[in-house]
């Protein structure tokens, strides 16, 4: 197989990636505008969906994974379960008026996995444009591509340092700067390569 046909399967490849990328960051995109609008309403008829809750004696449980041993995140019964403190006095004392609201900190909970949406579409928007630069320039080695790679990965790595936990970061960390090694190697026999033609 020569260089040529090489490239043009990396390239091809590459197109694949890219339409798989787009479709992920839509996806990213409905969750953040859905998780942050649901945290909107929940806490702005906070009081009406509390009412809702006392009439039907609910219980409020939020759960992360559908497959597998479900781990609990959050168990919300009646008024009991969550306790909201803000260092702002003016939060505070909303926090202090609707201490028994159990829709309000659901609401707030909502907003916080909306932010960590919006860090992973980003994220997603940048892998999407490394396999876009690799498309247009036709070089996987394009210089833009590590830069981007990199900054994709240290972001991924930051989301699960907060969610997964430092071990798992710390692996990510690893692979980043052995992937950042390769491409930045791979780049310089790049320039090698043009310069001797």
């Amino acid at each position: 197989m020569s260089e040529g046909q090489k490239l043009e399967k990396v390239i091809k490849s590459c197109k694949a990636a890219r339409v798989c990328a787009r479709v992920i960051f839509i996806m990213f995109c409905v969750a953040t505008v859905l998780t942050l609008v649901s945290g909107i309403a929940m806490i702005a008829d906070h009081e009406k969906l509390d009412e809702q809750f006392a009439q039907n004696d609910a219980e409020v449980s939020i759960h992360v994974g559908s497959q597998g041993p479900r781990f609990l995140l959050a168990d919300v019964t009646g008024a009991d379960g969550f306790e909201l403190e803000s260092s702002v006095p003016q939060l505070q004392e909303f926090f202090d008026e609707n201490e028994d609201s159990t829709a309000l900190p659901l609401g707030i909970y909502c907003l916080g996995i909306s932010f960590v949406m919006l860090i992973g579409t980003f994220a997603v928007w940048l892998v999407y444009s490394v396999f876009d630069t690799i498309v247009k320039e036709g070089n996987p080695f394009a210089d833009r591509v590590p830069k981007r790679i990199l900054t994709s990965m240290i972001i991924l790595t930051v989301v699960v340092a907060l969610s997964s936990g430092l071990g798992f970061a710390v692996l990510l960390g690893l692979l980043t700067w052995a992937v950042y090694s390769i491409l930045d190697y791979g780049k310089e026999l790049r320039i090698q390569s043009d310069e001797t033609l």
